[in-house]
């Protein structure tokens, strides 16, 4: 069995669900650590006052049991402090949101119907599920970390005094901010993914989980579009023999070649666009009347890219852990470590050279 989530629920409806399944026994997992996860998605530059409001409580329905996994489908429910019990019957989509093509593609003349399941709140279920993943990964060795590298084309790597000052700015006018965030997936082993078929590229799946991310727009793996201005043999991680092992000599391609891991760190930079909800409000036309219309929103983030940052590591993880699955086999932690433990070691004596 496959590694697999779904996800249910709308940003202010009664709860969001979520059902993990695929996953392995006898991890252990507590939710006070599933609580940390979720509270860093909340807690970051730029979000929203109702990351005031909503403290993203949690109930486990099935899957764990004494602080352990259980090898069933893992079931999880967030109830929403802030619900609606009527939704506005205004017939304008939003620019930038999925209102005007949902609403045409379900016959729906509501805009706030899709646009309750098209938040970004749905992605608080993703990460107390892409917890149970990191979890996993992170007790065998893997880890995985995010940093925001451009908030509204300032270098945050050369200049991370201005972060909150720019924020407050856009805050005031009404505005939002878009940027780029950095993930780096560590002590990966070799092998994941496969060159022979377009689905089974580990790059592929990964480009898949960050696109269904809100407001990413863009994605590298490596140099990523630098690439495009290097030569071949510029672009290209050579090998070399230090202390009798065959090492790269750089990470150009970011830790995948041929869709496989090479056992280097995996380095993606996202690029997020603005959010589109902004307070100052923004001209669209009513779909029943032609009308036009004013839309103003007053729970959007300033900005998404600090919260992108923190999601991506959870669906990364994901789908870390179900490649490791699929590479490794295995229902229940011991058995799975055991066999990756044993693929790193042979893996390694092939690399020596004496």
């Amino acid at each position: 069995m496959t590694l697999r989530y779904l996800t249910a629920g709308e940003s202010h409806g009664k709860a969001l669900m979520g059902i993990l399944e695929g996953f392995p026994s006898n991890i252990p997992i507590t939710e006070k650590y599933i609580a940390l996860q979720l509270k860093r998605r909340r807690l970051v530059p730029g979000r929203s006052s109702r990351q005031k409001i909503e403290t993203d409580n949690f109930e486990i329905i099935s899957g764990l049991y004494k602080g352990k996994t259980t090898g069933a489908p893992i079931g999880l429910l967030i109830h929403n402090k802030k619900t609606n019990s009527a939704l506005s019957q205004s017939a304008s989509p939003m620019p930038g949101h999925a209102d005007f093509s949902a609403m045409l593609k379900y016959d729906i003349s509501q805009s706030a119907l899709i646009r309750e399941r098209a938040s970004a709140r749905e992605t608080c279920i993703r990460v107390a599920l892409g917890s149970f993943a990191l979890r996993f990964i992170a007790l065998l060795g893997i880890n995985i970390t995010s940093k925001v590298t451009n908030l509204a084309s300032i270098d945050l790597t050369k200049n991370k005094k201005s972060i909150m000052s720019k924020i407050e700015e856009a805050r005031k006018k009404g505005d939002t901010l878009g940027g780029v965030f950095e993930i780096k997936v560590e002590n990966l082993p070799i092998g994941l993914g496969s060159h022979n078929q377009w689905d089974e590229k580990i790059s592929a799946d990964i480009g898949r989980q960050l696109l269904s991310l809100n407001a990413v727009k863009g994605i590298e793996i490596g140099e990523g579009f630098k690439l495009a201005d290097m030569t071949g043999s510029n672009s290209l991680d050579s090998f070399e023999l230090k202390n009798n092992k065959i090492q790269r000599t750089s990470n150009i391609a970011g830790g995948i070649e041929g869709g496989i891991t090479n056992g280097q760190d995996i380095i993606i930079h996202c690029a997020i666009k603005a959010v589109p909800g902004i307070k100052k409000g923004i001209t669209s036309i009513n779909l029943k009347t032609g009308a036009k219309e004013i839309i103003c929103s007053e729970t959007s983030d300033t900005t998404a890219v600090f919260a992108g940052a923190v999601i991506a590591e959870y669906l990364i993880a994901l789908e870390i852990a179900r490649h490791i699955l699929k590479k490794f086999g295995g229902d229940s932690f011991d058995e799975i470590k055991d066999r990756l433990l044993l693929w790193n070691k042979q893996i390694s004596k092939k690399l020596r050279k004496s």
